[in-house]
């Protein structure tokens, strides 16, 4: 998301993003803020470790967000373009202008285990990825 806001602002060196994408840095406050109305989100979701953000950063179209909003509170099944995959069970929390905040089941594997363990996170996800929709009622 970086280099983008970048090529926007025209404000940062490439080294200072670099330096962030790399973790050898992080933005001032006054930069955080930016990127954050930048992307319609909050600076605690940019700082966040637990939340993941989905986006292919794709140009497309963007989506009517009076539909994705009828979906809030609502459990859901999401497709998503990319490596995004389909999401099962993802309670649609928040839709904000370019992004909508899902709660969802993943599994990950950890290091040095065979097990494969079922974790609960929040993500992010670029509505301009989103490629199908559903709740359970509608199936």
């Amino acid at each position: 998301m970086t280099c983008e806001f970048q090529r926007q602002s025209n404000k940062l060196n490439q080294r200072t993003v670099s330096n962030w994408e790399l973790g050898q840095g992080s933005p001032a406050l006054d930069k955080a803020a930016e990127l954050a109305r930048l992307y319609g989100v909050t600076i605690d979701d940019l700082v966040s470790d637990e939340v993941d953000v989905v986006s292919t950063g794709r140009d497309r179209r963007a989506r009517d967000l009076h539909v994705l909003r009828a979906f809030i509170g609502k459990t859901a099944l999401i497709a998503c373009a990319g490596d995004g995959g389909v999401l099962e069970d993802a309670e649609v929390l928040d839709i904000s202008d370019g992004w909508m905040r899902v709660a969802c089941t993943v599994k990950r594997s950890r290091l040095g285990s065979p097990k494969v363990e079922r974790e609960r996170v929040v993500r992010l996800i670029d509505i301009r990825d989103i490629e199908g929709i559903a709740t359970g009622t509608e199936a």
